[in-house]
Formats: C-alpha cells, structure tokens, sequence
C-alpha cells in the first residue's frame, strides 16, 4: 500500500513519487522484456509509445477512446521518468504546490483537443530528437532534452485529463491491472487469487 491509499494530505510530490514507483513496481515484474534493454534503448521504446499515442490521438473517435489512450500516454510519462531517473514530483511541486489534487492541474493553454495534440506531438518530437541526437553521439544536451520533453508530456497530459474530469489514477490503476492479467503470473505476483 502506498500513501495514496492511505487517505493522507495531498502533497503533489510525494503523490506523484508513489505513481513512480507503483509504476516501477508494475514493470519489473510485466515489463521485463523493456526492463533489460540498454538505457537507449529504453528510453528510444519510450518514445516510440508517444508517437504512437500522437497517431492514436488523431484517430479516436470517442471520448471514451481519447481517455483511453490519455491514460496510457500518463503511464508512459511515469515509465520514462523511471527510466530517466527524474523525480516528476518534484519537477512541478513548486508549480502545482496549491492543488488539493490532479483534478485541479491547470489546463494546458491553448485550451482544446486539437491544441492539446499539437503540444502533446512537438513534445513527443522532442524527445525523438533527444534519442536521434544520442545516437549521433551531437553536441547536445539529451538527459536534459529527455527530462524536459517528457515533463512536459507529463503536465500536458495530467492538465488535459483534469479538463476532461478524467480521473486519471483510477484509471492508471484499472489499465495496469488489466495489462497485469495478461500475465500468466499475475495471481502471484498481484497476490489476486
């Protein structure tokens, strides 16, 4: 159980702290096959889900289908991080350090879908050209480029499903569950059954 079960104070670092490592947690034991590769490769894994969930964004047709894919985008933004070493907590404490909770996450501004995917795709782009400029071995800052492109896919997904009043912990939750009952190891590993 993590302090987010626990009913305590809102304090967004150490909320978002706990995610990480709930995150962690959820992909040493399902994600192994992403957990051995190089820290490239990694992180190159990473940002091939964001420019998948660009194209998915583009192409869902519902609200039910954007959350969806909303959720899974949030849950790539902790896995980055993990993998980054960044403690996104920490990154927006001071920004969000008024919230009572992720609902009340400012909206990303420009406000609407179509804004929101445009960011959300130079962001996802960013961190493409993080991973390009370490394979070129360029003069270029890719920890601080990978960090800074994946906080801002963070807070522009966590904004966006606080104005879409998506509870997006309950359904971070509810989606690793049902990625965790793929596995055949899962009653074990979970401690479900």
């Amino acid at each position: 159980m993590t302090k987010l079960d626990t009913g305590t104070h809102f304090v967004v670092a150490d909320f978002v702290y706990d995610l990480q490592l709930e995150q962690l947690r959820h992909d040493e034991s399902f994600h192994k096959d992403v957990v051995i590769l190089s820290l490239a490769d990694r992180v190159k894994h990473m940002a091939l889900h964001n420019g998948k969930y660009v194209g998915y964004f583009f192409e869902a047709t519902d609200a039910e289908r954007f959350a969806a894919v909303l959720t899974d985008a949030f849950i790539i933004t902790l896995a980055t991080a993990n993998t980054l070493n960044q403690d996104l907590g920490k990154a927006v404490a001071e920004e969000w350090a008024t919230i009572s909770g992720f609902g009340e996450v400012p909206l990303p501004q420009p406000p609407g879908q179509d804004a929101f995917i445009k960011a959300y795709a130079i962001a996802a782009g960013a961190l493409a050209k993080a991973c390009e400029s370490w394979d070129h071995l360029e003069m270029a800052p890719f920890n601080t480029m990978m960090r800074e492109s994946n906080l801002s896919l963070f807070k522009l997904v966590v904004g966006y499903a606080a104005a879409l009043k998506l509870n997006l912990v309950e359904s971070y939750r509810t989606r690793l569950k049902f990625i965790e009952r793929r596995s055949i190891f899962h009653r074990t590993l979970t401690k479900e059954g």
